[in-house]
């Protein structure tokens, strides 16, 4: 094979498999998770329990204590003067505290395995049984929306990728075929002294998997990048990142930067071998 014709060739095939593998491998990262974010947004989410005038706080930590579904150390009491403090803050106005039009108020998280309409509202139901609570609000349709988006986002990705898949196919097919077509002599050649397919197709079939891995390393560096990218810019996001889950991400791309080319190789070449010798001369 010669080398330095099919060099430029490769190198654009190593970028085109370098997309699909980030494309793909961002999808995976965001399949797996999917689930940990929803999980880490239920957690976070308050549920507030309004207490009516007077009441004792302490009671209705007891009650929530007595709660399995809460989640520990998240009980907060919010009395009402630091509500409008918060809120003249906020708008940078003076209020007067003698009609302040809120009410006390406790706040809790619910576990993320617990986090469900029947729970929430079994909680909802308990809780103002008792005289000292007004009402209990929280939502529920906040996770549905987020969980629905992340699902969208993710096959719009997946779909990208399929597409992504289809044209780096036939970029490695048409310069495995282009190499094949300068070695066209060399390999009938090799074949009429009793060369096995197995032996000529290997070079082809290294090349291929090189082109590969070369996707793979490259793919790598942008998906580390821009996990380093959303670090700066959202330093947060490491609450939601699983080391894992980027191992595994990067295990799945490198499998399928090696298997794809090596497959499409291995057909194209067995397609160009099948020809006869007049054939070469098209």
């Amino acid at each position: 094979m010669s080398a330095s014709k099919s060099k430029p060739t490769h190198i654009y095939s190593s970028i085109s498999v370098a997309i699909v593998m980030f494309l793909l491998g961002t999808f995976v990262l965001l399949l797996l998770h999917s689930h940990n974010l929803t999980n880490i947004i239920k957690e976070k989410m308050n549920i507030v329990a309004e207490l009516e005038k007077n009441a004792d706080p302490d009671k209705i930590f007891t009650l929530l204590q007595s709660q399995s579904e809460i989640r520990k150390g998240s009980i907060k009491y919010i009395p009402k003067k630091e509500a409008i403090s918060t809120m003249s803050s906020n708008l940078k106005m003076e209020f007067d505290e003698e009609s302040n039009p809120f009410s006390d108020v406790v706040t809790f998280n619910i576990k993320s395995a617990n986090y469900d309409s029947d729970i929430l509202k079994k909680i909802k139901i308990a809780l103002e049984k008792n005289d000292a609570v007004k009402s209990v609000y929280y939502e529920d349709l906040t996770i549905q929306n987020i969980k629905s988006n992340l699902n969208k986002v993710a096959y719009v990705i997946l779909s990208i990728g399929l597409i992504f898949v289809f044209l780096a196919i036939v970029i490695i097919r048409n310069t495995i075929n282009l190499s094949m077509y300068a070695d066209r002599w060399e390999i009938k050649t090799m074949e009429l002294i009793g060369a096995k397919w197995g032996f000529i197709k290997m070079p082809y079939i290294k090349t291929g998997v090189m082109v590969g891995f070369r996707a793979f390393i490259i793919a790598a560096i942008s998906i580390m990048g821009l996990l380093i990218l959303l670090n700066i810019y959202f330093p947060t996001i490491w609450e939601v990142v699983n080391f894992f889950y980027i191992l595994t991400a990067l295990g799945v791309i490198l499998a399928l930067a090696i298997i794809i080319p090596a497959i499409t190789t291995n057909e194209a070449a067995n397609k160009y071998l099948k020809k006869n010798m007049d054939a070469l001369y098209e």
